[in-house]
């Protein structure tokens, strides 16, 4: 896939993703409904982590958020394939983002429905752009 698409009414996307760049680390989402509206946007910055740790991260922070305002029906798009990989079973990857993972893969039984796609950067562009001011922030 390569561009957005809105997921089905009564759905909701989290589009998620993390950066690493020199001594820089970033991570961000946007959950939207079924019309394109912005329900939740973040970004953040973290410390010490690799590139597959940030990608979890940002997935782990757009879970919280979905969870806390109550989204049971959640499409996942991230341009990590080897992150969609893990959390949907497929793959295995290092002891540090499979915490992280775990993390997410508890949080998906909070949800009625859910699924887990990845998408190609062109289609994650406006969460790409967000990483890039997370890098500037002090935190979540």
């Amino acid at each position: 896939m390569t561009k957005w698409e809105a997921p089905s009414p009564s759905w909701h996307k989290l589009n998620f993703d993390g950066a690493v760049h020199n001594n820089w680390q970033a991570g961000g989402g946007v959950i939207r409904d079924h019309q394109g509206k912005i329900i939740i946007a973040y970004t953040g910055s973290l410390r010490n982590h690799i590139v597959n740790q940030a990608e979890g991260m940002s997935l782990l922070w757009g879970m919280k958020f979905a969870i806390a305002i109550g989204i049971r029906q959640l499409e996942i798009e991230g341009d990590s394939k080897i992150i969609m990989e893990v959390v949907d079973g497929r793959s295995a990857v290092g002891s540090k983002v499979e915490v992280v993972l775990r993390d997410v893969r508890m949080l998906l039984s909070n949800l009625d429905s859910f699924t887990i796609c990845h998408i190609y950067i062109e289609g994650n562009v406006v969460v790409d752009s967000m990483v890039a001011f997370g890098m500037l922030q002090d935190g979540l």
